[in-house]
């Protein structure tokens, strides 16, 4: 059976305001159709042309709709989901799932997303692991690829920087340099310009940060036994 909305769950203003935008994109879609709803032979370009501009819209609204919805709702735990990881492989694990599957995804492909969830869930600011491999290179770092003083290409991993100045990521807690994978390598501030750098580059995967939130408490959990064992 249908369940009655509270007032102030965000759907109710989620319902008026995609309502409202239908309501406008037929309005703006009506003047082509004839009196039976089909499109007009004479206005078909210029009806092609706007359902274009709606669906722009839509897909706008859509983005900030999931967005709201993942500020009030949290996947639970013990769901099965497949998350892309580097060069669009598929990685099924299980929500809240410490395990190798969990690691190799938000490791590689989706550091971003758990460094994400990490910053966001206790205030820590992320830093991102970089190369100097291509900074030399004009063909891989030109003028049009430098954001914050840092080359696109240098940018290899992101972590969440603990106050105790510790590098953490889905493994563990590292001290600065000595990142597994990344030894040696240098860190610096991912500022917001750097991080909407990467979550629109095609050579970064959309950040799964919905999914990314249901690992932190487990592995807060195992950072607080190995603080305690030590």
């Amino acid at each position: 059976m249908p369940q009655t909305l509270r007032k102030d769950d965000p759907l109710v203003r989620l319902f008026a305001s995609f309502r409202t935008m239908s309501d406008r994109h037929k309005a703006a879609l009506d003047p082509y159709l004839d009196v039976e709803g089909y499109v007009e032979d004479d206005h078909r370009r210029a009806h092609t042309r706007r359902e274009r501009i709606d669906a722009l819209e839509a897909k706008q609204f859509l983005e900030q709709v999931m967005g709201l919805l993942a500020e009030y709702y949290v996947l639970p735990t013990g769901l099965a989901v497949t998350l892309l990881g580097t060069d669009g492989d598929s990685h099924t694990l299980i929500t809240g799932q410490l395990d190798t599957a969990a690691r190799e995804v938000f490791l590689h492909g989706q550091c971003h997303a758990f460094a994400r969830a990490l910053s966001d869930h206790t205030g820590w600011p992320m830093a991102v692991i970089i190369s100097d491999d291509c900074a030399l290179n004009p063909d891989l770092c030109g003028a049009d690829s430098v954001v914050e003083d840092v080359c696109a290409c240098q940018l290899e991993h992101v972590v969440a920087v603990r106050p105790d100045g510790a590098h953490i990521d889905i493994t563990g807690a590292h001290l600065p340099g000595a990142v597994p994978g990344y030894e040696g390598q240098e860190a610096v501030t991912l500022t917001d310009a750097l991080w909407s750098h990467i979550s629109r580059s095609p050579l970064w995967r959309r950040p799964a940060v919905d999914e990314a939130r249901t690992f932190v408490a487990p592995l807060l959990a195992t950072l607080d036994s190995e603080r305690g064992a030590a």
